[in-house]
């Protein structure tokens, strides 16, 4: 095997991946790269290491130190591990460390090496027998009191890829500085310790499956939620489900049971696991129509008006109705079941409870629909925001809870939805749950989902947004852009004034990857800075805000923007529509420039 071609350094990185390296599969595919001496493509795979993104460590399967493959996966095991011995002590290995893992490929391989790396070292792991839901790791940490869990999930990623999201002892994702400090001990411990076979791990007395314990668990917190006496049997409504491949439906399957559903109809060809997501362009409910073709097709074919879909590991939701009287189907954006939801749940506690106060609080991401935030100022609760991501707003809901705050609710507008504080993720079993139980609730008001969404922005002022992305494969062409963007004329901080030649002013900008705020005396952003993504907001003064920013998991560049009326005068809606399509458009050929940049549209 020649490799006298590539740079020494490189050079280095490959023979050390390969002396550590144990799996025949990538072993022969790296031989398979290496005789082709395409450089560039080596250099991708082994210059650097995987890092913890928005999601955790997540990236293609393939040899090298910046793919997913057994030995960065046993060297990440081993840097989380002896983090969590420096932080826990004696502590972790009674308490332990909670994992499961979605049905991707290697998955169930990577929980087991996983759960070898921490047995090695007398430590007690909750490994599930069987793939799970990713919220059910953030739920099991609280409810066994473990140090922190890791879940094998590339979520709705393509087929290729595969990656590892770590949870804190608070339940939450793990954020700056613990990330960190887990990355530093990783690459204090890359020398594999003796753990590559993994049959003899169903032997340790430590090894606990508490997949069925936690099922009941979960279902018991399902039921502290639910609404009190709605009959959720006597209901013309079905509901048609599909896992779109995933790992959802046999938790769907138990959790309506218990609470007293009727049954669900499944998309049949999508309702078990399977890696090669074969019904789907793309196994994310979030792209509308062309995801959710099949469970149309079955919903039209049961008489069944409502759609629920999650991810494949069901930490999402996607919800479509049938409208009755309509002709076709309304795919709701993240940003309206956010607003359906965060109304739900406001309600119901009003309901219940009488009256809202001061120490609820509801939570939403910078780059969501600022409906929760209106809710929040007309209902009297506390509204905060946080940085784009549920690790953000799961911490923070922790801190909250600390300090005596109720958090009852927190959404992403892709379509991520926390219902509570006992699972501190979004959790899509749960925001299934509550959008059934709301549609049941609503079909005996003589009401639906649709309708009950225009009376919510009727009452609190129109949110309406447009968020999309596009694709770009060239990190270079993406840093040029953003660039090009701060530096008009080549003057630093030098953003631009408006758009459509001065038609809309920008009034203040944002950009928490530099950490400047035009708005803020000192010039600087009250949320933290990442400087390891692209972020930059508009403030327009119309009240127009524009996010451009990169995705943490995938090669594209999303845009959201949002135009708002006040509650007192939303009369004007196609007005604000016209505007608001207007403005996104500008901001499109004007910032972004996707036909010089190559971009590619999204396709539908």
């Amino acid at each position: 095997m020649d490799t006298t071609f590539l740079p020494e350094y490189l050079e280095l990185l490959v023979k050390n991946w390969f002396s550590w390296n144990q799996s025949q599969q990538y072993s022969v595919e790296l031989a398979d790269i290496l005789a082709q001496k395409n450089v560039d493509k080596i250099k991708n795979m082994f210059d650097g290491r995987l890092s913890f993104g928005t999601a955790g460590l997540r990236a293609a399967m393939g040899p090298g130190f910046k793919r997913m493959n057994d030995l960065v996966v046993v060297q990440s095991a081993q840097g989380l591990l002896y983090y969590m011995l420096s932080v826990f002590g004696d502590t972790l290995k009674t308490s332990g460390i909670i994992i499961g893992y979605d049905g991707r490929y290697n998955s169930k391989r990577f929980a087991e090496l996983t759960s070898q790396v921490f047995l090695r070292h007398s430590i007690k792991v909750y490994l599930m027998n069987e793939v799970c839901p990713t919220p059910f790791i953030a739920f099991g940490i609280k409810i066994y009191k473990c140090c922190g869990g890791v879940m094998v999930t590339a979520s709705h990623n393509p087929k290729e890829d595969n990656g590892y999201k770590v949870f804190w002892k608070n339940g939450a994702q793990i954020i700056s500085p613990v990330d960190k400090n887990i990355q530093n001990s990783i690459t204090e411990h890359l020398e594999p310790e003796g753990v590559w076979n993994t049959e003899d791990i169903y032997n340790n007395s430590l090894l606990v499956n508490p997949l069925i314990d936690l099922q009941k668990h979960y279902n018991c917190f399902v039921d502290k939620m639910l609404f009190p006496n709605l009959d959720k049997k006597n209901t013309n409504i079905i509901f048609t489900y599909t896992p779109m491949h995933g790992v959802g439906y046999p938790y769907i399957k138990n959790v309506f049971e218990n609470a007293k559903f009727n049954p669900v109809i499944v998309v049949e060809q999508q309702k078990d696991p399977n890696p090669e997501f074969p019904t789907v362009p793309f196994p994310n409910p979030e792209e509308g129509k062309s995801a959710l073709k099949l469970a149309i097709e079955t919903a039209e074919n049961n008489c069944s008006r409502i759609i629920l879909a999650n991810d494949p590991d069901a930490d999402r939701l996607a919800v479509a109705e049938h409208p009755i009287g309509s002709e076709g189907w309304k795919i709701f954006t993240g940003n309206e079941v956010g607003a359906l939801l965060g109304w739900w749940v406001i309600h119901s506690y009003k309901k219940i409870h009488g009256k809202t106060h001061p120490k609820l609080v509801v939570l939403s991401s910078t780059v969501s629909s600022a409906i929760l935030k209106s809710m929040a100022k007309i209902e009297g609760i506390r509204f905060e925001e946080t940085l784009t991501g549920f690790k953000w707003m799961g911490n923070r809901a922790d801190q909250l809870s600390a300090e005596g705050y109720d958090v009852i609710y927190a959404f992403e507008e892709s379509i991520g939805y926390m219902c509570g504080s006992e699972v501190l993720d979004k959790d899509g079993i749960s925001a299934a749950v509550k959008i059934a139980e709301l549609a049941i609730y609503l079909e005996k008001e003589n009401s639906t989902l649709s309708s009950a969404l225009e009376l919510i922005y009727k009452q609190y002022g129109w949110h309406l947004s447009v968020n999309s992305y596009f694709i770009c494969n060239d990190s270079l062409t993406i840093k040029k852009i953003f660039e090009s963007i701060r530096q008009n004329n080549n003057q630093p901080n030098n953003y631009p004034k408006s758009i459509l030649g001065g038609r809309y002013l920008i009034k203040s900008v944002r950009d928490m990857t530099t950490g400047y705020d035009s708005s803020t005396i000192d010039y600087k952003p009250v949320l933290s800075v990442s400087k390891s993504s692209q972020m930059i907001t508009f403030y327009f003064d119309n009240g127009l805000i524009a996010t451009l920013r990169t995705s943490g998991t995938e090669p594209k560049i999303k845009y959201y923007a949002e135009l708002c009326s006040d509650p007192k005068n939303s009369s004007d809606v196609s007005r604000l529509k016209s505007v608001l399509n207007e403005m996104v458009e500008a901001i499109i050929e004007e910032f972004l420039k996707p036909h010089e940049n190559a971009l590619i549209f999204r396709s539908n």
